[in-house]
């Protein structure tokens, strides 16, 4: 790692995560959430990782919401309560490994392995953000960031691979 990586990284990071939690503010909506963490540590950290490439942010968390959604008709957990307001109920377990298992086999068919996929399949699955409005939104925010987070990860890709050169 390279010496200015110690302050670049994380301002950088912190930058996108921050830009987008503005918008959020300014717009009065939820759009800054789990997924987006790691979404910016790979653009920032490890560009050069096929899951770092906006197909791979934009589809894997596409697939996801998907994904989520068809394990919340699946298991009929639409109006199971939010983990976060009373434990874990059954349904809610049954919705999660469902989602999980097709994000993953659905984005290793496609090619879009992206691993802050499965944080916005379980947002949805565990009843977070499961409602239509809230799927509009995080697809909103993941493409924001990888808009965003493009030029950014250009430019650390070109010094990866310039530094790996040396």
């Amino acid at each position: 790692m390279a010496r200015d990586d110690y302050w670049v990284a994380p301002l950088l990071e912190a930058a996108l995560i921050g830009t987008v939690a503005l918008c959020g503010w300014l717009t009065h909506q939820p759009l800054v959430f789990a997924s987006l963490g790691p979404t910016a540590f790979e653009m920032v950290e490890t560009p050069t990782r096929p899951s770092a490439r906006p197909y791979n942010i934009i589809v894997g968390n596409l697939v996801a919401l998907l994904a989520a959604y068809g394990a919340l008709w699946l298991t009929q957990a639409w109006c199971a309560p939010s983990v976060s307001a009373q434990g874990v109920p059954l349904a809610r377990v049954w919705a999660a490994m469902l989602a999980a298992l097709f994000t993953v086999l659905f984005t290793l068919l496609l090619k879009a392995t992206q691993p802050a996929a499965l944080s916005t399949t379980l947002l949805v699955a565990l009843g977070v953000m499961q409602t239509p409005r809230d799927g509009a939104l995080i697809l909103a925010a993941v493409i924001w960031m990888t808009l965003l987070g493009l030029p950014v990860r250009r430019w650390r890709e070109r010094k990866t691979i310039a530094a790996a050169q040396r």
